[in-house]
């Protein structure tokens, strides 16, 4: 996909999706920042639109990182009208300036002046309790459907108290990131013909009936950093994109340990594992288990791309990494399902260093692809008597939407596909996995964020052996729909702030009261939710923006009172028979 056609079809998409030209901003940033939580740029987005522009004051989002003690804070340059033109560094600067302003009137307690109702109150009231306690490192990101053409790094005043640094996400970034993500397992590496050097790995003996060989040995670490140099981030598996800075304490200790202690280096560091789908070994002689490694294909780094990072810094920095070695083990599967199975379980068994991302770790779970291939086959059921003619298209990647709607060959085509596939009936994983546990009453799990939720709703699959098959996925389909209305209810109840909580703690007691009963089938034939049903999501929200609006310890962060098990137990136990009485009044259910 070329550029040109990326902005094309995202700019389609941001105003497909938002209603109307005020929320296009924030509808542009929650897109952005599901994407770079999907690639482990940063954790879950909470949306957090305030702005005071007497003050010179914005922001419109953050994603606060507890165990990295991390706060990524967003601001937004959007135009319609101006996808793809050029912004220049002094408008970056003058923007970030107004973010890093916002930091710091939170910590004077600019919360005071505030209403709790405001969208940014929790951003406000967090900087103020958190700031130089569990907030050690700040990230401000500018996101903007401009193009930043100078590229130039941005130097502004550092805060007191915490480590600070800004990050540009123009759309020509974005671009890259979903371009970068396509055909990540084609890399092929012969060794002594790019680099003029290799290394040797000894078999381990396994099963002849296993369908995969594994070798153990070790790799120079400067030619481990010369392969990351050449092949970049396309050479680790996306659920281990490593952090390109030394920013936690693993890759700080990395980085140290090369600098002051190299000859220790292979005793402390646990090395990487890697996967490929073929390799071309060459036994070093008849009597010997020990094989010259010749070429990789499909090589990929599923545990340890923290490692790999921090040594190619390394070498960038001038560290001779000549005499360092690093621990390798590698998995060669003969099988697709074979190398599904293998990566996510090396990933998710060996990986003891930061935070993966679980949404892509997953992303090749057979229930996914599964769930990708019903999607592909299923009709959205006609209700005027003539045949069907579109599918909900699930996206088992992020980013896929869009490559698929580029690779139709002419413009007739794409609009055909399009009409097949209408942008407003694209599912995510993390929305279905948010549907499915709103309905499964873990509101609470939902509050923590998309990658959180991802990742109990994957486990709940495995845990329970749930079959992916056309039931489930109509029966998803529809507790989207019930979810989707529940918003656009709240939208028009105009409660001020925490949506996305209220949202999910609603659906949860509509099912807490429903159990059973709940009529999918009816939901998905109709493709809507009849107008009973949206009366009662409508009485339940107001019971749950009530509810989570009032924590027993007055000042509670009401954001982080919803992630707590705690506060849906106290719904359940406070309102459940009241809201339960005024249902069964009405003979719903």
């Amino acid at each position: 996909m070329k550029l040109e056609d990326f902005i094309a079809l995202f700019s389609e998409e941001i105003e497909n999706q938002s209603e109307n030209t005020s929320n296009s901003e924030q509808f542009f940033v929650e897109k952005m920042g599901e994407y770079l939580s999907e690639n482990g740029i940063i954790t879950d987005i909470e949306l957090s639109f305030g702005q005071k522009l007497g003050q010179g004051l914005k922001v419109n989002a953050y994603s606060y990182h507890e165990e990295q003690e991390t706060l990524s804070i967003f601001i937004a340059v959007y135009d319609r009208y101006k996808f793809g033109k050029t912004i220049s560094k002094t408008n970056v600067e003058k923007t970030l300036r107004k973010v890093v302003k916002y930091y710091s009137k939170s910590i004077s307690g600019m919360k005071n002046e505030m209403e709790e109702t405001a969208e940014d109150y929790p951003l406000a009231q967090l900087i103020f309790q958190k700031h130089g306690k569990t907030i050690k490192s700040v990230e401000f990101f500018l996101v903007t459907n401009y193009l930043y053409k100078a590229n130039e790094r941005i130097i502004l005043p550092k805060l007191r108290g915490v480590k600070t640094n800004y990050h540009i996400w123009d759309i020509e970034r974005l671009y890259q990131l979903i371009d970068e993500n396509q055909g990540l397992d084609n890399i092929e590496i012969n060794f002594e013909l790019k680099f003029g050097k290799s290394f040797e790995l000894l078999k381990v003996p396994n099963n002849e009936n296993a369908h995969f060989d594994c070798y153990i040995g070790f790799i120079p670490a400067d030619l481990l950093a010369m392969s990351y140099e050449m092949w970049g981030e396309r050479l680790v598996e996306r659920n281990v994109r490593s952090f390109l800075q030394a920013r936690g304490n693993v890759n700080r200790g990395i980085r140290d340990t090369l600098r002051k202690n190299k000859e220790l280096f292979v005793a402390y560091n646990n090395g990487v594992s890697t996967v490929a789908d073929d390799a071309v070994l060459e036994l070093v002689s008849e009597d010997s288990n020990l094989f010259k490694v010749k070429e990789f294909k499909g090589w990929q780094i599923v545990n340890g791309g923290q490692t790999t990072a921090s040594v190619f810094h390394a070498l960038k920095e001038g560290i001779d990494l000549s005499d360092v070695f690093i621990q390798l083990k590698l998995t060669v599967v003969q099988s697709d399902i074979g190398m599904y199975n293998m990566t996510a379980k090396i990933s998710e068994y060996a990986n003891t260093q930061n935070k993966i991302s679980m949404s892509d770790l997953k992303a090749n779970h057979p229930s996914l692809i599964n769930l990708e291939a019903i999607s592909r086959t299923t009709w959205i059921p006609s209700n005027d008597g003539t045949k069907s003619n579109s599918k909900w298209f699930f996206e088992r990647a992020r980013g896929q939407y869009l490559v698929e709607v580029n690779r139709q060959t002419t413009l007739a085509k794409k609009k055909a596909f399009q009409k097949e596939n209408p942008k407003n009936k694209v599912l995510s994983k993390t929305n279905i996995a948010k549907y499915y546990m709103s309905w499964n009453q873990c509101p609470h799990i939902v509050s923590k964020g998309g990658e959180t939720n991802f990742d109990a709703f994957i486990s709940l699959l495995d845990e329970k052996g749930i079959v992916v098959d056309s039931v489930f996925f109509k029966e998803t389909v529809a507790k989207g729909i019930l979810f989707n209305t529940c918003d656009k209810i709240i939208k028009e109840l105009d409660l001020p702030g925490y949506k996305a909580n209220i949202i999910t703690y609603t659906i949860s007691m509509l099912s807490c009261i429903y159990k059973k009963k709940m009529d999918f089938a009816e939901i998905w034939e109709q493709q809507s939710v009849s107008l009973e049903l949206q009366n009662n999501l409508r009485l339940i929200a107001t019971y749950a923006w009530n509810h989570i609006t009032n924590p027993p310890i007055a000042g509670t962060n009401v954001t982080q009172w919803c992630k707590r098990k705690e506060c849906w137990e106290r719904f359940v136990d406070e309102h459940y028979l009241k809201i339960e009485k005024y249902i069964r009044s009405s003979s719903l259910i």
